[in-house]
């Protein structure tokens, strides 16, 4: 059945000159549902993987408790949750039960202590073995994994994350203050097919997130969405870049001479995704050229759509008027700017993370989309000083969520 998925499609220039040599041009291409859709709501398998080590004491472990009895609170009796307590060992604290004694589970909750010393790898191990040990069909499977400090065992972290995936479990990592691994939990979170981990900055800032978290499962409506972009002759990729719901570079691998395939995943209600395509394209005498079609597969288990599909095509005209080839689409080239900022500030966050200083400079244009306290830290590693580790994830967190407020582009 059609219309579960808008696929919308728009080009940087829509009119570009005829060359003799080659050229750059950006294709955005946004996937939404749509009300076909809206009504959708899958049963939830939402394990919780907590950290409860020695140093969550305090407000952090208070503040993660609220937010878990928050959770409790918002599931409904046909969903499924499971909490896992991590420190030296793993607690099943909750086993995977339906959300239908939330005043016991609470009660749980509320006797959780403090432990000591911190392996996470046991926490996501016990974590993945409630989610599997219940078959709730058309379940969206997820994870929270949230800790506050490194682990033993990195490795089989990320081993776990792999075998999440296969198992189509999506993994959401929290870091709470500033002295988790970000490496690791940005690795465990792409790894099982989700997104880097979110940055939890203080104690009272656990409420939001885990709202998030739990919004984000609740609207999932589509499942395997996997954008195709076909290329004709002379039109080759140079990059593609999730620019919504965060920034976030798809790797080479997804690129080949005559098509993109990028996996999404999950799409949620509210929430759509959109990627942006850099594209060479060949010398093109004057006239209309499709440089690309793209085609979106998916799934809506509840509705027993399987394989479905939405094609839409890319054009650019290419005509001798200076005006007209002069023209931006100012939102495709809001996004342009603001992937190209994340770019560039990940540089210098991972050049200042090796070598504890940075040579590349970053321009006016880049600058001017960040906000004042990104810059003001970002200046201090230009002048050869130090930056917090709290400032370091910051950074990183918030130029992950620039293309959430689009500007004017000029």
């Amino acid at each position: 059945m059609a219309g579960e998925i808008a696929l919308l499609c728009e080009v940087g220039r829509e009119f570009m000159p005829p060359s003799d040599i080659s050229q750059v041009a950006y294709a955005l291409v946004e996937a939404r549902p749509t009300e076909a859709v809206a009504q959708v709501r899958m049963p939830l398998n939402f394990a919780l993987v907590l950290d409860h080590s020695g140093s969550m004491s305090g407000k952090k472990l208070a503040s993660v408790k609220e937010a878990v009895k928050m959770v409790i609170d918002n599931l409904s009796p046909n969903d499924y949750i499971s909490l896992v307590m991590f420190s030296g060992r793993a607690d099943v604290i909750i086993p995977a039960m339906p959300a239908r004694d939330p005043q016991g589970m609470k009660a749980a909750v509320e006797r959780i202590k403090v432990g000591g010393g911190t392996n996470m790898g046991r926490g996501m191990q016990a974590g993945l073995e409630q989610l599997r040990s219940q078959v709730i069909p058309n379940a969206v499977n997820r994870m929270i994994l949230l800790t506050d400090g490194r682990t033993i065992g990195g490795k089989k972290c990320r081993e776990l994350a792999r075998e999440a995936r296969e198992a189509g479990i999506v993994i959401n990592p929290l870091g709470i203050g500033s002295d988790w691994d970000e490496d690791l939990l940005d690795d465990i979170g792409e790894l099982s097919g989700g997104a880097k981990a979110e940055f939890i900055r203080t104690p009272a800032d656990a409420m939001s997130i885990f709202q998030q978290q739990l919004q984000s499962a609740i609207d999932v409506a589509v499942r395997n969405a996997v954008l195709t972009l076909r290329l004709p002759m002379g039109v080759s990729p140079k990059r593609a870049t999730r620019v919504l719901p965060t920034i976030s570079e798809f790797d080479a691998s997804v690129l080949s001479d005559r098509q993109i395939v990028l996996p999404l995943g999950d799409l949620e209600k509210n929430n759509p995704q959109a990627v942006l395509v850099e594209l060479l394209i060949a010398p093109r005498p004057a006239g209309l050229f499709r440089v690309a079609q793209a085609e979106l597969f998916y799934d809506v288990p509840l509705l027993r759509l399987a394989g479905e599909k939405v094609r839409e095509d890319i054009k650019i005209t290419f005509r001798s008027d200076a005006m007209l080839a002069g023209q931006l689409n100012p939102a495709v080239m809001n996004f342009v700017e603001k992937a190209n900022a994340h770019r560039l500030v990940s540089q210098v966050l991972d050049e200042y993370k090796r070598t504890g200083k940075a040579t590349t400079r970053l321009a006016p244009n880049v600058t001017r989309v960040l906000d004042a306290e990104t810059q003001a830290a970002l200046e201090q590693i230009e002048r050869g000083r130090q930056i917090s580790q709290e400032q370091v994830k910051a950074i990183s967190n918030k130029t992950r969520k620039l293309t959430q407020r689009l500007d004017t582009y000029e």
